[in-house]
């Protein structure tokens, strides 16, 4: 198992339907959703998909993700993605996407960040202690991201969520898309409608919602006007902030 050229691999996806809202724009967390789908078929090629790392009782968990729209999407599209393990640190793992239409014309880029976890007893694998080869990292970078978000907006309450058993993954937790739609739901009606005019969106994952679990949904008070929004989850019972939503508009 080694991530060797990656970067001469390619695979084929699709915008659907029900990947767009009614107003024809595309729901922000379907970028997350074509972003996983790609990630786990292409480490699936290498023998380090989900399936593959559960059978040493480990498994990627994502950090964080962000993505740059370069050509708003507003209609079912195919589309073209490649994918490469770009750099490393001590504990993440950032890995490059880029979205092109069949034409090769660019639709987004994104870039994520990932660690290695223990699943039983719920803790980081260093890379140094991994008993496999990852392999050399390509350091090309698309875009510029970072694992971690500093902001100091005043958040506002604005929902109450609790998770249901649709929300839970292989992993036995809230899967990652889940909390860009927990985000998406917080939206107004104007902010939909100006989904068209969105250029960025980060998603930071911070601590693990499961079945049962309720949280607060908070928002910044600017609006889309002011170019950024910035959506969170506080778990109601630990009071720990479980995930940060980060859209920035033209």
């Amino acid at each position: 198992m080694s991530l060797v050229n990656e970067t001469e691999c390619s695979y084929q996806c699709s915008v659907g339907m029900d990947m767009l809202n009614g107003q024809g724009f595309m729901k922000p967390y379907s970028y997350q959703a074509l972003i996983m789908e790609i990630v786990e078929k292409h480490l699936k090629q290498f023998r380090l998909g989900v399936d593959d790392l559960l059978t040493k009782g480990m498994s990627w968990v994502l950090v964080s993700s962000s993505l740059e729209i370069l050509h708003p999407i507003r209609s079912e599209l195919s589309l073209v993605a490649r994918t490469w393990h770009s750099e490393q640190d001590k504990l993440t793992f950032r890995r490059e996407l880029c979205f092109t239409d069949t034409d090769g014309h660019p639709i987004f880029n994104a870039a994520t960040f990932s660690v290695l976890m223990d699943i039983n007893e719920r803790r980081i694998i260093r890379p140094d202690k991994i008993d496999f080869n990852i392999g050399q990292a390509h350091s090309e970078f698309l875009i510029e991201a970072s694992p971690k978000l500093r902001y100091r907006d005043e958040m506002t309450p604005c929902d109450k969520r609790r998770v249901y058993p649709s929300c839970i993954d292989r992993l036995g937790h809230t899967n990652n898309c889940r909390y860009s739609e927990f985000a998406y739901d917080a939206l107004t009606d104007g902010e939909i409608n100006a989904l068209e005019h969105m250029r960025r969106m980060d998603v930071f994952f911070k601590s693990e919602l499961k079945t049962g679990d309720c949280f607060t949904v908070r928002r910044n008070v600017p609006s889309v006007e002011h170019g950024e929004l910035i959506i969170d989850g506080i778990h109601d019972e630990t009071g720990k902030q479980s995930f940060i939503c980060r859209m920035l508009f033209d």
